[in-house]
């Protein structure tokens, strides 16, 4: 597994600051969920101008641009809205594939009132059905990620599934997953080869599964460290992408005091021997079967 972060961990820093940040506290990739405060990325001129510029700044840095999330989502019931979504879905597509990145996430999305979960599930579906040969063209994946009303696993992988193309695949936020009680020992083995992308963020939920605080990484609600785990026995080898909403939530900690520490909490769980994972460790009421005597002559 490698690990990296999102831009929304350092909301005010450049892309060169970004990079060897990126390189200089131990990170393997970024995702780049806005620059500087832009979150339409296509936007931004030094992504969109200088495409050989920016993968030359990744590449010396020996760091992956891994993903690019748009603040798009496909729930809406007016097809004005969702095709404004998909034009700047598609232009994200469009981009990702000028700067060689692999992915493009956009948000699962909620119901909208007077519409019915089944009905906007499935709207989403077609919308991404119809961007698979924009994102095959390019060579870029899609990425769905839970939250809203979508955030439990069966709902992404309804959507992943009823695509049914390796162009889109889900990005899983436990954290989003926690605000319907589900825990990694569900998510985890339902999404299987269905995951592209895992997001690691952290945080503390009450009874009624609403998020009262974030946390650093394995001091939380989340079972992060668990979550790893699974994912080692499931033999997954692509990107843990931390979390960490400042951008939303200024009153969180810094981006130079806590990636740092990520880093090392992240890599140290990467790490880690792989535990047993079996239904039989700590049995109470192990099978016993009879001892047999060796043959005698």
């Amino acid at each position: 597994m490698k690990i990296g972060f999102s831009s929304l961990v350092c909301p005010d820093w450049d892309l060169n600051t970004i990079v060897t940040q990126a390189s200089a506290f131990g990170f393997d990739g970024v995702e780049l969920h806005g620059l500087r405060r832009e979150f339409n990325l296509p936007l931004v001129s030094e992504l969109a101008a200088g495409p050989d510029k920016v993968r030359s700044l990744f590449a010396e840095h020996n760091v992956d641009l891994v993903c690019l999330s748009a603040p798009a989502s496909l729930d809406s019931w007016s097809r004005t809205t969702r095709d404004s979504h998909e034009a700047m879905i598609r232009d994200f597509i469009e981009l990702a594939g000028r700067l060689g990145c692999p992915f493009v996430k956009i948000r699962s999305g909620n119901v909208q009132r007077f519409d019915k979960h089944d009905a906007a599930r499935g709207r989403i579906a077609g919308v991404l059905a119809s961007l698979v040969p924009v994102a095959a063209k390019a060579d870029v994946t899609l990425l769905i990620e839970n939250g809203g009303d979508f955030a439990g696993s069966a709902d992404v992988w309804y959507l992943v599934d009823a695509v049914g193309h390796p162009a889109v695949r889900c990005c899983w936020n436990q954290c989003n997953g926690m605000t319907v009680r589900e825990r990694p020992t569900v998510s985890i083995p339902r999404l299987g080869a269905k995951l592209a992308m895992v997001h690691v963020c952290d945080a503390d939920f009450d009874d009624d599964g609403i998020l009262q605080a974030y946390k650093m990484p394995g001091e939380g609600m989340v079972e992060v460290d668990r979550q790893i785990e699974l994912l080692k026995g499931m033999v997954y080898d692509r990107y843990l992408m931390f979390e960490w909403p400042k951008a939303t939530v200024p009153e969180l900690a810094q981006p130079e005091a806590v990636l740092p520490e990520v880093a090392k909490f992240l890599r140290g769980c990467v790490d880690a021997g792989q535990s047993i994972l079996t239904a039989y460790k700590g049995d109470k009421k192990p099978a016993r079967f009879a001892s047999r005597k060796p043959a005698t002559s």
